[in-house]
């Protein structure tokens, strides 16, 4: 007897668990355009590499003279170090998704 209460406590704490538990998404979308970002880096034509790490985001560059810095800072970067021919920009956490989302744009 007690065991099936037991049992049965169980089965509702496990169904209460899923029901309120976040759906996650299978992709996560990303939190800027990207569109505009690979304009403000100077098309897509320009971009030779693209490298994500936890929170920055780092662009090599055919060229520079292209750059709209202020643009990527309107996309949210919060944080901004130009290089020769590179770009490292600080978007935190959406760093990697903003990577994937603009290499499958470029590609």
């Amino acid at each position: 007897m007690i065991i099936g209460i037991i049992a049965a406590i169980v089965v509702v704490l496990v169904i209460v668990v899923m029901m309120t538990r976040k759906k996650k998404t299978s992709k996560e979308q990303c939190p800027i355009d990207a569109d505009l970002l690979i304009k403000a880096l100077g098309g897509k034509d320009n971009i030779t590499a693209l490298e994500a790490s936890p929170s920055k985001l780092k662009a090599t560059l055919k060229q520079d003279k292209d750059l709209d810095v202020e643009t990527i800072k309107t996309l949210g970067a919060s944080g901004i170090v130009a290089g020769h021919l590179t770009l490292t920009m600080i978007f935190g956490k959406a760093s990697s998704i903003i990577c994937e989302t603009v290499l499958e744009k470029i590609k």
